[in-house]
């Protein structure tokens, strides 16, 4: 439904009697990326937030003013996934960018002329940062929902693209559930978070929600490598150690 309700939308924003440029994930290339020198404005937003309404004819607005050379792309948080990629956790936010790299980003309401200083004065800034990771990494694994109403696909899509998060949520579902569902939810997100980047916890928390799920042999490779990880990066190894001397003692 998301890919469809997607396809649809960048359908809809060609249409010039928008009053706003409206972006998608998929269109974010050819727009608020291009490398034109000319200061951009990301603008994530949602029809159900108030704060966003009272700031639409203000950002229509400045988009409009010939004075000013500055593009304002509007985001609809609830149709993409770019807002939780780049940990957008309130709205309305403001991303200002140029060539394709931020220059700062701010949120809440304000008044027109102190958004127009904003925009000058990070128009004049030197850009030093990366390109704007808005992509998610893709996946070869699926969202399965759990038993658990937590577990479900909508709060889990949140997570998707932010591996500490994903390996938090299938620590607590190891520690706190024993539904089978909820196990399986927790492999998926774990093997989730491990393929958008490695790293000792998430190997341990894998280790042990394999060893839950009755896959010792699997959990004892992935113990003994995330015991090797920890002592490479000098962690600590008490608790992938503790698992290794109960899955050597079946």
């Amino acid at each position: 439904m998301r890919q469809i309700l997607l396809s649809f939308f960048a359908l809809v924003i060609t249409i010039p009697a928008m009053a706003q440029i409206w972006v998608t994930d998929e269109t974010m290339e050819d727009t608020v990326m291009l490398e034109d020198d000319q200061i951009k404005v990301l603008y994530f937003t949602a029809s159900w937030c108030g704060p966003c309404r009272y700031m639409k004819p203000i950002m229509q607005d400045i988009d409009k003013d010939e004075s000013l050379d500055v593009t304002v792309y509007f985001m609809d948080t609830d149709l993409n996934v770019a807002d939780d990629i780049l940990k957008v956790n309130s709205i309305p936010a403001y991303f200002f960018l140029k060539n394709g790299r931020l220059l700062g980003r701010t949120g809440s309401t304000m008044r027109r002329d102190e958004m127009v200083k904003m925009i000058e004065r990070h128009d004049k800034m030197t850009i030093k940062s990366d390109l704007l990771a808005y992509r998610g990494k893709p996946s070869k694994f699926e969202i399965v929902a759990g038993a658990h109403n937590k577990l479900s696909v909508k709060n889990l899509e949140s997570a998707w693209y932010d591996a500490h998060i994903l390996n938090a949520i299938s620590w607590k579902v190891y520690q706190q559930l024993n539904d089978p569902k909820d196990i399986e939810c927790a492999l998926i997100l774990i093997q989730r978070s491990i393929e958008l980047e490695e790293f000792t916890s998430n190997l341990e928390t894998y280790a042990h929600l394999l060893a839950k799920n009755g896959d010792h042999k699997k959990a004892l490779k992935i113990a003994k490598k995330a015991k090797r990880r920890a002592e490479k990066n000098n962690e600590f190894t008490g608790i992938i150690e503790e698992l290794i001397t109960l899955l050597n003692a079946d």
